[in-house]
């Protein structure tokens, strides 16, 4: 039984793709430009300096609870209401420069503040799962006889199971009993989407991928 998913943000898919991860699972990592909050960040970014969108590069997502309407970049001078608000820290790579880019309910702020590049928020939850999504991306292009590049990232929620099944157990497997933490992961094709469940290990279709 899953014990709790907390969707992060309103509008926006909110994943961290990194090199590292890819590289050392022996997968290459999903084009970040397909990730709708990571190409609203990379808009902004192009917008205010005049920086190509195709010589920005995605270096992580970090999904935050900004304390106010901020988005932890406050202007001198201004109020703003304090009420949490749940979005994104988005660093950003051009032209040798890391860039922060903050965001909630799709509006988007490239941060120039001193302490941009520090933790945004107590609480902030760092979500790296390029190895879960590829996983999940080649077993659905399997099953449906289709090129990867065809499957898309709808949505990802984090979540915490109560056993290894994760949710979807088989008939006659015993799992161990342990919590277990991973993400719910929409992946679509064409006019179909197929929920996924995954742990640090398995992307599992869940339910289970009946013909169309």
């Amino acid at each position: 039984m899953k014990r709790h998913a907390t969707p992060l943000g309103a509008a926006a898919i909110f994943v961290a793709m990194t090199a590292c991860q890819a590289a050392t699972n022996g997968a290459t990592p999903p084009q970040d430009a397909e990730l709708p909050v990571a190409r609203l960040a990379i808009d902004a970014l192009s917008a205010e300096t005049g920086i190509p969108k195709d010589r920005i590069t995605v270096d992580s997502v970090t999904a935050v609870d900004w304390p106010d309407g901020s988005l932890g970049c406050p202007k001198p001078g201004m109020g703003y209401l304090t009420v949490i608000t749940p979005g994104h820290k988005i660093a950003l790579r051009a032209d040798g420069a890391i860039h922060f880019v903050h965001e909630a309910n799709g509006r988007a702020i490239v941060c120039r503040q001193l302490d941009a590049a520090a933790d945004p928020a107590a609480g902030s939850r760092q979500l790296q799962f390029g190895k879960q999504f590829q996983l999940a991306r080649q077993d659905l292009a399997r099953r449906l006889n289709v090129p990867e590049s065809a499957i898309r990232l709808s949505a990802a929620t984090p979540a915490v199971w109560d056993d290894a099944a994760l949710d979807c157990p088989e008939p006659g497997t015993q799992y161990p009993q342990v919590e277990t933490t991973g993400w719910i992961l929409v992946l679509g094709h064409g006019k179909r989407e197929f929920k996924y469940h995954a742990d640090a290990q398995r992307a599992i279709p869940c339910p289970a991928i009946s013909a169309e």
